[in-house]
């Protein structure tokens, strides 16, 4: 019922809800809602986003898992050099009609969260964008792709893995714990608790 894929074009659909979902995790709201508060609009922009420029929130990075057919879960996993997210937002940006203001705009809006983002060593392997369905959680579809994920960053010579989780979502920093992880630095912003509702975010990292 269970089956493991790398992820491809066609599930720009699937990607950008697991983007939305992810940049969320237990709060009502994420960085995605910040910059696109329409939820249409937000649509488009994370489909445009996995869909072309490469970046870490590109399809290319993604592995899938499907449950009887029908894609479910996803993450992403990649070696950080050379995979930029300011020049395919900007496309994004450009695709959507913005004017400069609203642009310009965009950078201010994100510093909250970005003081609270965890570095990305270069030399780490880096796992992030997780999310399953709803309908299809208590699976084991994370704990499978966390499994195959780790697994690619043995293969390419990586000696360590590192992935983040906003402080207070219990659920998944248990799902990460449970893989291995443990938390090793944590980030916390008053601005960023203000405008997102947590205090802010834990790097966690395993050995390989």
């Amino acid at each position: 019922m269970l089956a493991l894929r790398d992820a491809r074009a066609g599930d720009a659909r699937l990607l950008a809800r697991v983007l939305e979902m992810a940049g969320r995790g237990h709060l009502e709201r994420g960085p995605w809602d910040l910059l696109f508060p329409a939820a249409g609009e937000r649509r488009r922009a994370l489909e445009r986003l996995a869909g072309h420029q490469p970046s870490w929130c590109h399809h290319s990075v993604f592995h899938v898992a499907t449950w009887r057919g029908e894609p479910a879960a996803a993450l992403c996993a990649f070696a950080p050099g050379g995979l930029e997210l300011g020049k395919p937002l900007a496309e994004v940006f450009a695709h959507l009609g913005w004017p400069a203001q609203r642009m310009a705009a965009a950078g201010p809006l994100l510093a909250p969260y970005l003081r609270c983002f965890p570095d990305m060593p270069g030399d780490a392997w880096i796992v992030e964008n997780v999310g399953a369905l709803p309908a299809f959680r208590r699976r084991g579809l994370v704990a499978a792709l966390l499994e195959r994920a780790l697994e690619q960053g043995r293969r390419r010579g990586h000696r360590r893995a590192q992935i983040s989780c906003l402080l207070g979502n219990e659920p998944a920093m248990s799902a990460y714990q449970r893989a291995g992880f443990r938390i090793v630095e944590a980030r916390e912003d008053a601005e960023f608790a203000a405008l997102l509702g947590a205090p802010g975010f834990a790097r966690l990292a395993l050995s390989l």
